[in-house]
């Protein structure tokens, strides 16, 4: 399952390699994605940024359109140049956002869904989301508050709530707690 830090690098990558390009070509598996993309088409537009919070990745287009995308389990985004072959099988792809010098493939990725500025402020999930501790301005008063604020629970069951904090899996709880030397249970 990608974590946090995961999908921290691979917006960062994606960011580096993706924005300020032009879409030159749009696809999807998914009809709620190709719907918009008949009604308000990609190609053509800017990429404007790419980020992650917590374990979602959130790629900014020109024109008030952000595609919202959730791995679970198994999703991965991949960089391509055009016309280079994929790693993975064309059944696993779920989105393709491709420019003159890169496609950026989604697999397995289980959610994808595009929002404008608007829905992503009202986005029930993302704005339950607690800091994210990848990000460059993270409040760490604000995780200590959340954190006491769950005193009761068990350590390891509060580093997984995404509301306390966002971004940390099984892996990287079970490592923090190992090298502090808490019991999970704590």
């Amino acid at each position: 399952m990608p974590e946090g830090d995961t999908i921290f690098r691979a917006a960062r990558t994606l960011q580096r390699v993706l924005a300020g390009h032009t879409v030159t070509r749009f696809e999807s598996v998914y009809p709620a994605l190709t719907r918009v993309d008949v009604d308000r088409p990609l190609v053509g537009r800017t990429i404007d940024g790419v980020r992650a919070h917590g374990k979602h990745l959130l790629m900014q287009f020109s024109g008030d359109l952000v595609l919202h995308t959730h791995m679970r389990m198994n999703g991965s985004w991949h960089l391509y140049r055009p016309g280079e072959r994929w790693r993975y099988p064309f059944r696993d792809m779920r989105v393709v956002v491709e420019t003159a010098h890169a496609v950026a493939v989604g697999f397995n990725i289980p959610v994808a869904e595009f929002l404008t500025s608007q829905e992503l402020q009202r986005h029930a999930l993302l704005q339950s989301l607690g800091p994210d501790l990848a990000g460059r301005d993270v409040d760490r008063a604000e995780v200590v508050r959340r954190m006491a604020a769950h005193g009761h629970e068990p350590i390891h069951e509060v580093l997984l709530n995404q509301r306390v904090v966002s971004g940390i899996g099984n892996e990287l709880k079970s490592e923090v707690l190992f090298v502090a030397r808490v019991d999970p249970f704590a």
